[in-house]
């Protein structure tokens, strides 16, 4: 007999009509699939600490009020090495500056903060970047680790292979191609790390 895994524990934050099959959707409005009414700019969200293996946050992150608050509250329900998935319009993204509920737009390293420092032997644009402007990670306890991240474009852009360009070399990108050829969304694949 095949040994069955247990049932993984899923919440989306802000799940709005488009709530991850099997999870537990959180949302502010009652006009949405949300399980359960948070204002996630209202901390503590009404969850035990170490609860869930995955947090879905599509498209949200781009609306808190204090990210850094958010990420904590993130990093406290997140089980050890728990998964979170994070999208959100990339700066250089028309629609990042439409939507007036918008209260930041982020790049490529805006996640940095709460990050371990990778292991990997940097490039030496990430090292010059990492020269001038340090990533201090002193704002927050809470840490990740990068699984993967990556910018997704339209697909004029695709066809024409910017897309592998800027995640080849997304620091490159950031600074001198982003607004010639501007992304779509970041992806961010974080493990939580207690």
């Amino acid at each position: 007999m095949a040994h069955l895994a247990p049932q993984q524990m899923i919440l989306d934050v802000g799940c709005g009509l488009n709530k991850t099959r099997g999870a537990v959707g959180i949302d502010i409005s009652p006009l949405t699939q949300a399980d359960v009414l948070v204002d996630v700019d209202v901390p503590p969200w009404p969850f035990p600490s170490n609860t869930f293996d995955r947090i879905v946050c599509r498209h949200i992150v781009e609306h808190v009020k204090d990210l850094v608050r958010f990420m904590e509250e993130v990093y406290r329900i997140g089980k050890p090495g728990g998964v979170v998935e994070i999208v959100t319009p990339h700066f250089s993204n028309r629609y990042s500056y439409t939507d007036p509920t918008h209260l930041r737009h982020l790049s490529w390293r805006s996640l940095d903060y709460f990050t371990e420092p990778e292991m990997r032997p940097l490039s030496i644009m990430e090292r010059l970047l990492e020269l001038r402007h340090p990533i201090p990670r002193f704002y927050s306890r809470a840490r990740f680790r990068f699984r993967r991240r990556f910018l997704d474009f339209g697909r004029p852009y695709r066809w024409l292979g910017v897309q592998r360009l800027a995640n080849r070399w997304p620091d490159l990108y950031e600074l001198y191609l982003t607004f010639l050829f501007p992304a779509r969304d970041l992806y961010f694949e974080l493990e939580i790390v207690k």
